[in-house]
């Protein structure tokens, strides 16, 4: 039975990780969460409209995107994006519900297991979403573009002058002990 939870706990990883990076190239930097406060960022959330501008600005200021550019893919943005901040905030809702099943004083594997199953459909949902949103950008993008839109996506929303060298985001920090 054990086996059977680290083998799914593994594959949710591995999905979580792909989604996070997905998430990393379409939502702006935030600030990281007080510890403590259950994943609720203080004031309000952005909308959808200062989803798509955020993401806007970045992209026109990182790839010098062309009127025409930015016309089309302000267009891609504004079609599905409050889609996406739903489904961002239900799969964060259902981490947090996970984290709180797992920490829990009784814990229930079957319970957690059914958990990390409806995460799953949340989160593929979030990842079909934005792998068809970076899909319909990169049509619109010349090739120029799309490689440097890989190498800045993690810092889209900083100012170009502020952002590392692609070399230094493999850098981490040590693990925390």
């Amino acid at each position: 039975m054990m086996k059977k939870i680290m083998y799914l706990l593994l594959a949710l990883s591995l999905g979580l990780n792909a989604g996070l990076l997905v998430m990393t190239l379409l939502s702006p930097d935030r600030p990281p969460l007080p510890d403590g406060e259950g994943g609720i960022r203080p004031g309000p959330p952005p909308d959808a409209g200062q989803l798509v501008d955020n993401h806007m600005q970045g992209m026109t200021r990182h790839l010098d995107l062309d009127p025409v550019q930015q016309e089309s893919i302000r267009a891609i943005l504004t079609r599905d994006a409050q889609r996406l901040m739903e489904l961002q905030m239900e799969t964060r809702a259902a981490g947090r519900r996970l984290t709180r099943a797992f920490g829990a004083p009784i814990f229930s594997p079957e319970a957690f297991l059914d958990m990390v199953r409806e995460a799953s459909v949340t989160r593929e949902a979030l990842d079909s979403l934005s792998a068809a949103l970076l899909v319909a950008e990169a049509a619109v993008l010349t090739p120029e573009q799309r490689i440097k839109y890989a190498e800045v996506a993690p810092m889209i929303h900083t100012n170009p002058q502020q952002a590392r060298p692609p070399h230094d985001l493999e850098r981490r920090p040590p693990p925390r002990r």
